[in-house]
Parts: structure tokens; C-alpha cells; sequence
């Protein structure tokens, strides 16, 4: 018995999931197109002047004559060049996306932890094997809880919304898990345990589909910041 995870599920997995994966997968801000939260620099509209007008203009004053225009030379007219700059990222962010990112890695990791056992299991090792997994999976989601409840929410607009809905998202999915190995102990053969891990698994693919703000990972001003943070890199696609 395989158990589907998505990304979104993860986390967002969020991932967190996924994606995210966990995955977590977002679009990252374009060369040349400014992204949320970030700032826009340029350079001047008019062009500066060339050497060749300059000297041209010096040589005028001594002589009638001037050199014709090469056709190469004017194909290397100066143009604007647009560069997008990163959205500033503070410490309190900053410490609160590394953290979620990290965690979110150690969740997939949980998550992906399927028991292996096969058809040489007894049904009390079989059911054991299920009961194991999903207490380890929500030891992991409340420790999850703990650190980042303990953390300021990011400073960013809409950062406490996020906030709120990641530990909201993960205190949902952890109560699942949880259920989940309370049913399972009580199973009485394989395929009893069978039914409340298919039953599990359409309860965590319908909490991924509800509304916790976990979207804006996927925003052009909350990817500029996780590009800056090395934790955050799976979560940022390119």
C-alpha cells in the first residue's frame, strides 16, 4: 500500500506541499521584470555621449571636415538596461523561511517513509509497521508546530496570514496522522489497516485543497525572498 503525497499537501508539501514535493514547485521572478516587494533600477533615459561625439564635437572648432559615421558604430547605440533587484530580507524573515524550509524537507522526508513491508508480513506486524509510521509522522508534524509557533511571523505583507495558516495547516494535518494510527492499532487484519490508509490518504488530498494562504509561496515578492535563503532552494523553481 503506496501513500499519494502532494506537494501542496506537504506543506504547501506544502511542500509545503506538493510542494512541496512539498514540491514545491514556483515560479521565480523574470530578468527585466520587476517582482513583488522589489525595487527597480535603471539607468538614465538619456544616453550618454559616446567618445567619438565627443572628439568629433572638440575636433569641430578646428576643422571643416569630419570623419563619415561608421554603420557599425551606430548599431552599438546605449540602451536602458532594466535590473531587478531582490525584495529586502530581514532577520525575523529570514529565520522564519529557513526554518519552514528546513522543516518542510524533514517532513517530506516523514511522509515519504512508507512502510515496506510485503506479503510475508504477519497481519500484527503489517498493521504495526502502519501504526509506526503515522506516530512518527505526527511527532514530526507537532515538533514542526512547536519551532515555528516559538517564531515571529515574517514582515512581508500578508507574513502573519501566512503564518498563521502554515501552523493552522499543520495542526490539521497532524490531527489526521494521529487519528490514523489510533484507527490502525484497533485494525484487525491487512485489510482493515488497507482501508484506513486509503481513508487517510483522501483526508490529507482534501486538506491540500483547502484554503490556508499556502499559495503565496508561490508568489513572485515570497519567491524573490527564498531565492536568498539556501534552505529555501528546492521551493524555488526556476
Amino acid at each position: 500500500m503506496k501513500l499519494r503525497i502532494n506537494l501542496k499537501q506537504c506543506l504547501a508539501a506544502a511542500a509545503l506541499v506538493s510542494t512541496a514535493a512539498f514540491t514545491v514547485a514556483c515560479s521565480s521572478a523574470t530578468a527585466g521584470t520587476p517582482s513583488a516587494g522589489g525595487t527597480v533600477a535603471s539607468t538614465s533615459s538619456s544616453a550618454p555621449t559616446s567618445p567619438s561625439s565627443s572628439s568629433s564635437s572638440s575636433a569641430g572648432s578646428t576643422s571643416s571636415h569630419s570623419r563619415p559615421s561608421d554603420p557599425s558604430t551606430e548599431a552599438d547605440d546605449p540602451t536602458v538596461t532594466v535590473v531587478v533587484e531582490p525584495a529586502a530580507l530581514d532577520a525575523t524573515t529570514e529565520v522564519w523561511l529557513e526554518n519552514s524550509c528546513t522543516d518542510i524537507g524533514t517532513l517530506l522526508g516523514a511522509l515519504f517513509a512508507v512502510p515496506t513491508v510485503d506479503g510475508t508480513a504477519t497481519d500484527a506486524e503489517y498493521r504495526d509497521a502502519y501504526v509506526t509510521y503515522y506516530a512518527d509522522l505526527t511527532d514530526t508534524l507537532l515538533a514542526m508546530t512547536d519551532r515555528m509557533a516559538a517564531l515571529d511571523a515574517p514582515t512581508f505583507t500578508g507574513g502573519q496570514d501566512l503564518h498563521d495558516g502554515y501552523l493552522a495547516y499543520l495542526d490539521d494535518l497532524s490531527s489526521i496522522t494521529l487519528g490514523a494510527a489510533v484507527i490502525i492499532q484497533q485494525a484487525p487484519d491487512r485489510a482493515s489497516v488497507d482501508a484506513a490508509v486509503q481513508q487517510v490518504n483522501a483526508e490529507i488530498e482534501q486538506l491540500g485543497q483547502s484554503d490556508y494562504g499556502l499559495s503565496d509561496f508561490q508568489g513572485d515578492q515570497l519567491q524573490a525572498l527564498l531565492a536568498q535563503v539556501p534552505a529555501c532552494a528546492g521551493l524555488v523553481t526556476t
